[in-house]
């Protein structure tokens, strides 16, 4: 088979990397290197992460002296890895044993560069399956990727997951001939990047419906950092509408309505937050501002009674 590396960015998680790092070593093929890159932990990750280097060769561990945050940290990885395909996995997520088998066969008989499957969605600790992450490829289902499904697909809405909740494998070499890495400058949303990067570089991409990656909840995960996420994925997408020369017409249309989206979402729950702290002054004061808003915010509210009935 051939060689895939598996990158797992590691900060302050000793309650969970080893079991990361375990699923990844465990899968059905054995060629498999494991880059685990350490972002200046303060906790045990380091101590757990080197013992796991010395109990099997091809976990490949990297210290970093001060913080980068997960892009910088994937980044190094890059520099490190030897592998044909590349993948990626959270340190406090896992895979299911035949991930990597089923996504490799699957990737080189479409001769695709990148290949995602489905998420499953379970509580930390709770190995109940709540759902799929990416509910728009079904269990047995597979899509090839278009333009226009990445951007529609880009954010959908209020609790769902947009394109960047994949956690896809990549041809190494498609990456390295388009010069793709992860932007340094953000915490997060780094990944949405670097997938859009991909399918404005004509990637062939696929999605398969079944979820063979384990997306485990928690609440003080990265991706949990509160409203900011919102702002900060409608900058990305303003900032590449600005700068990306390779975006089409339709490809504008998309990714606009999808940052005044995230916009939107946003100002509603800042105005939901005054609503809910009974500041009165502050919530008129933000409608005035900002009056699409509370339009927003009745839609929100119809469509939410509606689907409960």
């Amino acid at each position: 088979m051939t060689k895939v590396s598996v990158i797992i960015p590691c900060f302050n998680a000793e309650d969970f990397v080893a079991d990361a790092i375990d699923s990844a070593l465990g899968q059905t093929i054995a060629d498999v290197e494991v880059v685990v890159v350490d972002d200046a932990s303060t906790d045990g990750s380091r101590a757990i992460i080197s013992a796991k280097a010395d109990q099997d060769s091809r976990v490949v561990p990297v210290f970093l002296e001060r913080n980068v945050g997960p892009a910088a940290a994937r980044n190094v990885a890059w520099t490190r890895l030897t592998g044909t395909w590349v993948t990626l996995l959270d340190a406090d997520d896992l895979y299911l044993p035949d991930r990597l088998e089923r996504l490799i066969s699957f990737a080189e008989a479409q001769n695709a560069d990148v290949v995602a499957d489905n998420l499953s969605i379970r509580h930390f600790g709770d190995d109940t399956h709540l759902g799929a992450a990416f509910p728009h490829v079904a269990h047995g289902e597979i899509i090839q990727v278009d333009r226009a499904f990445f951007f529609k697909n880009l954010w959908n809405g209020p609790q769902k997951y947009g394109m960047g909740i994949l956690k896809p494998m990549f041809r190494a070499k498609f990456i390295r001939e388009n010069s793709i890495s992860y932007d340094e400058r953000y915490r997060i949303g780094e990944d949405m990047l670097f997938y859009m990067n991909s399918i404005l570089s004509n990637a062939k991409y696929y999605i398969i419906g079944d979820c063979f990656y384990i997306y485990r909840k928690r609440a003080d995960s990265i991706s949990n950092v509160g409203d900011h996420v919102f702002t900060t994925l409608a900058s990305m997408c303003e900032e590449v509408l600005l700068n990306d020369k390779r975006l089409t017409i339709e490809d504008r249309e998309y990714l606009t309505k999808r940052g005044r989206g995230l916009l939107e979402y946003f100002h509603w729950r800042q105005l939901r937050s005054l609503r809910r702290r009974g500041d009165k002054l502050g919530f008129i004061s933000y409608v005035i501002k900002r009056p699409s808003t509370l339009f927003y915010m009745v839609k929100m509210s119809l469509t939410w009674r509606m689907k409960r009935g």
